[in-house]
């Protein structure tokens, strides 16, 4: 088992992946950030689990309308994204907030049903890439911080989604 200074190591770098930062001046590729990613989620598999056995991410979170906060912060990140601006140009951005929160919060462990479409109907149209991925996860980290969320949090939601991600990105 890796030690806890390697984990960190590794989620920080993975994290850091996902936000587009640059090191050493060589910005990574869209597919090393997408490995790293997913490697981060694959070291911290166990460690999130346990922590989801002993308080569900929804609780966490801070529950259903802390939730709905967060993604109503998303929905407006993702707005002024010049790289995935257009996307959500004629978006209703509150339904689309209460709709994701649903998801997040039934997804988390909350008691909450999610009625919305599934995720490769909601996405088939948007033609998404790992690039645009990426670029909407900044966003959400980027919303997380601002809300106050610790690290562990924002690494379990950032693995939920790339848990996710071949169901969003439609090849």
């Amino acid at each position: 088992m890796k030690s806890k200074s390697t984990l960190i190591l590794s989620i920080f770098v993975a994290a850091t992946l996902a936000a587009g930062a640059a090191f050493a001046n060589d910005t990574p590729t869209v597919a090393e950030q997408m490995a790293g990613l997913q490697q981060m989620c694959t070291d911290t598999a166990q460690a999130r689990a346990q922590r989801q056995a002993e308080r569900p991410l929804y609780d966490r979170l801070g529950g259903y309308e802390k939730i709905n906060d967060f993604t109503r912060e998303v929905v407006r990140l993702h707005k002024v994204n010049p790289d995935i601006k257009d996307l959500f140009e004629y978006v209703d951005s509150e339904r689309l907030a209460t709709s994701v929160a649903d998801f997040a919060s039934a997804g988390t462990g909350g008691p909450q049903k999610y009625a919305g479409r599934s995720m490769p109907a909601a996405h088939a149209n948007l033609k998404l890439t790992d690039a645009d991925f990426l670029s909407a996860g900044g966003d959400i980290i980027t919303a997380m911080k601002t809300m106050g969320y610790g690290q562990d949090e924002i690494d379990e939601f950032v693995c939920i989604l790339v848990s996710l991600k071949d169901q969003v990105i439609l090849d």
